[in-house]
């Protein structure tokens, strides 16, 4: 004859702070979160500006020997800036 023992765990409740502690956590995090990709974009931003400055300083060489190629230089700069 065989014999089978089955063992049952007593329920243990959980901690009170525990949900509080998960709460807060993640609403840190999704602040962190939040507050790096705003970072990120302006980064990305101030990035385009300083190089459509450089452009444009570029352009101002080339403006007296060739204006059509310093416009088209400068057109290129407006846009290239104004790209989200």
């Amino acid at each position: 004859m065989t014999a089978i023992t089955i063992q049952m765990p007593i329920a243990i409740a959980t901690p009170r702070a525990t949900r509080w502690a998960a709460g807060a956590f993640t609403g840190v995090l999704s602040w962190f979160e939040q507050h790096g990709a705003l970072r990120a974009g302006r980064q990305v931003q101030a990035d385009r500006v300083t190089e459509a400055a450089a452009v444009r300083e570029y352009a101002q060489r080339y403006a007296a020997h060739d204006p059509r190629f310093a416009a088209d230089l400068l057109a290129a700069a407006d846009r290239h800036e104004q790209t989200t």
